[in-house]
């Protein structure tokens, strides 16, 4: 038996979720035993996440969409997060990451917990860091103890996988900020463990003490979200040293935890011009031995605020056609705002849009299945079948609505080409 099913909570939810894998990735159940074994693929699921539907994540299955939402100090209501929480599932999102910087946030999370079947995810730093900034200390000051024990808990009480900026050295943290970035540091828990070793003079403690957060992935079959606290932040910081260190620390990370049976992913970047998406990718996947990466668009320009969920579904499009396995979304209040539920929704959207167009691209089974199938209604002028294949039959179902009645669309009525043509 490999190290990963010696792991009882790894082993409990394959066993309980594998006929069901298998059956909606077309994949044989050796072939994700393999796949996990290899540290190809991840299987999100922490036995203590109750009703819980395990996720894949990692090639050759399909490519997964994550939703990002949580309160602020500016906007916090626990009840409308719940409510976005129902929006990113319905739009088709296959995991959401509670982000939550404000209000009670073990309740929030358990809250979450509750109410959804998919994978629950979080930066666990965010709430160490509250307490600091909630009595007026600086970040600066917290504990490194303080965050394991923050760790533990939340993978006590369900959590499935957590970002953890484990990667992120003294000196690269040095370079970040030494005014050869157009943006520095970017990511809010890079920023943080960044300022407490430059306060410090100190190593990073998740770097140093790396294998206690091993120990409790083990425990409880948390996957490690290897954060990329150095992603770039503009376009022009794409592929800098500062961003490579961390990267080649992360695949260094990666090899250990597995070798002692936890499940790693690897986050990527961030804003990248559009000419350096695949190499990016590539050398990312090179340099981590191919574990599911995680990429947060690539947003392809930096000046798109209000549409930056477009921005990086062409990333993403490109991203997944060179190696991305994760997709998290961006919203139209990137940049701007706390995202609404029609924020959610468009973001959900546009990166399912682009996993489609990526996966259609690299010609999986499954993805051109739903070309073929939209390809053959509209030939037939079925609109049924158009639902059936179309991303979303819900806004499908409400443009056409005023002209339902109609067997042509409202855009060419009696000139409908293939109307004209078969008739």
């Amino acid at each position: 038996m490999s190290v990963f099913f010696k792991n009882s909570a790894l082993a409990k939810v394959f066993e309980s979720g594998i006929a069901a894998l298998s059956s909606e990735e077309n994949l044989l159940p050796e072939a994700i035993r393999a796949g996990i074994e290899a540290g190809t693929m991840v299987l999100l699921g922490n036995p203590a996440h109750k009703n819980l539907k395990p996720v894949l994540i990692g090639s050759p299955s399909r490519v997964k969409i994550n939703a990002n939402i949580g309160t602020s100090p500016l906007l916090n209501c626990a009840q409308t997060e719940m409510e976005k929480l129902s929006v990113a599932l319905q739009a088709g999102a296959d995991t959401v990451m509670d982000l939550s910087i404000a209000g009670d946030l073990d309740a929030i999370r358990d809250g979450m917990l509750n109410l959804c079947p998919s994978p629950l995810g979080t930066v666990p730093i965010y709430a160490t860091a509250q307490t600091y900034l909630d009595a007026e200390r600086d970040p600066c000051d917290i504990d490194p103890e303080e965050l394991f024990a923050e760790v533990e808990k939340q993978a006590a009480q369900g959590v499935d996988f957590m970002t953890l900026h484990c990667g992120l050295t003294r000196r690269g943290a040095e370079w970040a900020v030494s005014g050869e970035r157009a943006m520095g540091i970017v990511s809010r828990g890079g920023s943080i463990l960044a300022r407490w070793m430059l306060k410090n003079g100190r190593e990073n403690p998740l770097l140093t003490d790396f294998d206690r957060l091993v120990d409790i992935a083990v425990r409880h079959n948390v996957t490690l979200s290897l954060g990329d606290g150095l992603r770039p932040g503009a376009g022009a910081d794409a592929g800098d040293a500062a961003q490579f260190e961390e990267v080649i620390t992360l695949g260094r990370l990666a090899r250990h935890a597995h070798a002692r049976g936890a499940q790693c992913m690897i986050e990527g970047p961030g804003h990248v011009p559009l000419n350096d998406v695949e190499a990016q990718i590539r050398i990312i996947k090179r340099l981590t031995d191919n574990a599911p990466l995680y990429v947060l668009g690539p947003l392809t320009t930096d000046v798109a605020p209000g549409y930056d969920h477009i921005a990086g579904a062409i990333g993403g499009a490109l991203g997944v056609r060179a190696g991305v396995d994760f997709l998290c979304y961006l919203t139209p209040a990137e940049h701007l705002t706390l995202p609404d539920a029609a924020d959610v929704a468009a973001g959900v959207m546009a990166s399912r849009v682009a996993a489609q167009v990526g996966e259609v691209s690299l010609g999986r089974p499954q993805a051109l299945k739903r070309e073929a199938v939209m390809a053959t209604g509209r030939s037939a002028l079925d609109w049924d079948l158009m639902r059936q294949a179309c991303l979303d039959p819900k806004t499908l179902e409400e443009r056409r609505r005023p002209h339902r009645e109609e067997e042509v669309c409202a855009m060419c009525g009696k000139f409908c080409a293939v109307k004209m043509l078969r008739d």
